[in-house]
């Protein structure tokens, strides 16, 4: 699984972007899994909420959230928890891992010190597109 928000903007409309992928029963999970958003997103679902129209869009911050499919949501939600207590601390753009979640949370320069509203926008849309408990 993968869920992925990310702010972007078009013309003079700004929006939040927040899309679901699932990998299917018989991809085999990496040890490493911080690069499959890019590598190997999965399957792109119908769960998605888009604020702006998607495509070459720049993008003002982002938050990707892997998981193997079938992760309870409650446990994606207590490793965004986590990572979210100390958000200001962690480098920019930042890797967490938690158990076999991995979150990537990143911002453009010149947003460092929005970092915490940033991460609070993006996950207010996520929430509406991970799996259902």
């Amino acid at each position: 699984m993968y869920a992925t928000a990310h702010r972007v903007s078009r013309n003079d409309q700004t929006g939040v972007n927040a899309f679901l992928y699932l990998h299917g029963r018989n991809f085999s999970w990496p040890q490493d899994a911080s690069s499959l958003p890019d590598t190997s997103p999965g399957t792109l679902t119908e769960r998605q909420l888009i604020s702006v129209p998607p495509g070459h869009n720049p993008v003002h911050s982002y938050l990707d959230v892997v998981a193997p499919d079938g992760t309870p949501r409650t446990v994606l939600l207590e490793a965004l928890r986590v990572f979210g207590q100390d958000v200001a601390e962690r480098s920019n753009p930042a890797i967490f891992v938690l158990g076999q979640v991995t979150l990537r949370f990143g911002v453009r320069i010149g947003l460092e010190s929005e970092r915490e509203s940033e991460l609070g926008l993006l996950l207010a849309a996520l929430e509406q597109v991970l799996p259902s408990p």
